[in-house]
């Protein structure tokens, strides 16, 4: 995988997910679970970033979260998207 390529890297039910704009997502079974904290939680999350010459565009972060209803939302804007626009650097 080249470093010019957008990658996400999601953290879900446990298991690491690497994909790669424009392909099929693949799993490796070999990232184990994240450890229990007392009193805590494990918050699952994929920061969206662009490539060379791009600019992330969106009202938030570009910080998702797995919510309880198995949806990737972020705390500005909800399940709504960044995109990436040519001409940003």
């Amino acid at each position: 995988m080249s470093a010019l390529q957008a990658v996400v890297t999601l953290l879900l039910c446990g298991q690491l997910l690497a994909v790669e704009t424009g392909s099929e997502a693949t799993v490796d079974d070999s990232c184990p679970e994240p450890p229990k904290i007392e009193n805590g939680y494990v918050e699952y999350l994929v920061r969206y970033q662009c490539k060379p010459y791009y600019t992330l565009r969106t009202c938030g972060d570009g910080v998702y979260t797995f919510n309880s209803k198995k949806q990737w939302i972020n705390k500005n804007i909800g399940q709504k998207l960044p995109e990436c626009e040519a001409g940003g650097y």
